[in-house]
């Protein structure tokens, strides 16, 4: 029997554990033209979240372009162009669709490969603009999903977030859905009134799984595959991963693996329990990676938010402490919540009160 649970990857259909109000909500919204941005810390499925909302869109044609990768503007332009043109495999369909697509941008190039093709298109500015406007030229309305949207600011040679805004503020057919792994670039991006962005979508926080629906998730996993799980150890499987999405399929996966080797195929606290011990094992290279990188202060105020004790019940002053927490919160270690900050990777929490606090 294959391991039902998958982690680490992008999963669809009945792999995704199902974020049905998200999904509904968004695609009210998209539906209506509103443009979203999708803000969340990493690992949270945002990915995963956009091809299952493109599975459910029947009004409108989908595209989705990852910026990971794309490291000037020139290879932005060819990868947003090829976006809508995958599928026309041979160079005469690709080149008959660019003269629809791009009648007024000379000289584009293209390198056709064993596995697909690739184009280079000079970055002017009027030919960024007549790139982003592409989209505009369906006979369909239109959705656009950016992936890693914060990588946009790494391309120097012109403001193409700038451009952007202002083509997209004129888009009739096109609604746009920005989604990236760096949450407070993204924030002030979208957040921030000196960007061009602000106000420009609907800014979605993407929280925790919801409880009910992700233990019936893991017990309709497990049950379906033949190995037995009590709802108790559901909700603790739950407790311990905080609702992350990412380890609650990664400790649903180790914890398959660990049963299935079981003549008596029946989940038990020991067996969750060695679990837990193997993913804090596997990430443990990672963690002493992210503590020897962080400075004395940082490591301090770390240390508390995982003890559940206030930043401030420390001998620093008050300003060391705020730099310190903004410098984690860039990082993506911690993140903002009602009680005032919390530590992003439920394990890192683990990991900190069980060894890395004692180092």
């Amino acid at each position: 029997m294959v391991n039902p649970f998958k982690f680490g990857v992008v999963v669809t259909g009945e792999d995704f554990c199902d974020r049905k109000g998200e999904i509904e909500e968004l695609l009210r919204d998209i539906r209506s033209g509103v443009h979203v941005t999708l803000v969340s810390p990493r690992r949270y499925g945002k990915t995963s979240l956009i091809m299952n909302l493109f599975e459910r869109v029947d009004f409108a044609r989908t595209f989705y372009v990852d910026l990971m990768g794309v490291t000037s503007v020139e290879t932005f332009l060819g990868a947003y162009t090829k976006t809508f043109l995958e599928g026309r495999g041979k160079r005469r369909k690709i080149e008959t669709a660019l003269r629809k697509f791009l009648p007024k941008v000379d000289g584009i190039q293209i390198a056709l490969g064993s596995v697909g093709f690739s184009l280079s298109i000079a970055p002017t500015e009027k030919n960024i603009e007549e790139v982003l406007d592409i989209s505009e030229k369906f006979d369909q309305p239109v959705i656009v999903a950016f992936d890693e949207f914060q990588e946009i600011l790494n391309l120097k040679e012109v403001d193409l977030l700038a451009i952007l805004r202002k083509k997209a503020q004129f888009f009739r057919n096109t609604t746009l859905i920005f989604s990236g792994s760096k949450s407070h670039v993204m924030r002030d991006i979208f957040l921030n009134q000196e960007k061009p962005f602000y106000r420009f979508s609907k800014v979605v926080n993407l929280g925790l799984l919801d409880k009910g629906e992700t233990t019936q998730f893991i017990m309709s996993k497990f049950n379906a595959s033949g190995v037995v799980i009590s709802n108790k150890l559901c909700d603790d499987i739950y407790e311990v991963c905080c609702g992350h999405p990412y380890y609650v399929q990664y400790l649903s996966h180790i914890l398959w693996n660990i049963v299935s080797l079981k003549a008596k195929k029946v989940c038990s606290q020991s067996d969750l329990q060695r679990a837990i011990e193997q993913v804090l094992l596997t990430e443990r290279a990672m963690f002493e990676f992210l503590w020897d990188s962080l400075t004395a202060n940082q490591r301090i105020v770390l240390k508390n938010l995982a003890m559940g004790k206030s930043p401030y019940r420390t001998n620093m002053s008050s300003g060391s402490v705020r730099r310190a927490l903004e410098a984690l919160e860039n990082l993506d270690v911690i993140e903002r919540c009602d009680r005032g900050y919390k530590l992003v990777d439920p394990f890192l929490r683990i990991w900190l009160t069980k060894t890395g606090i004692r180092r």
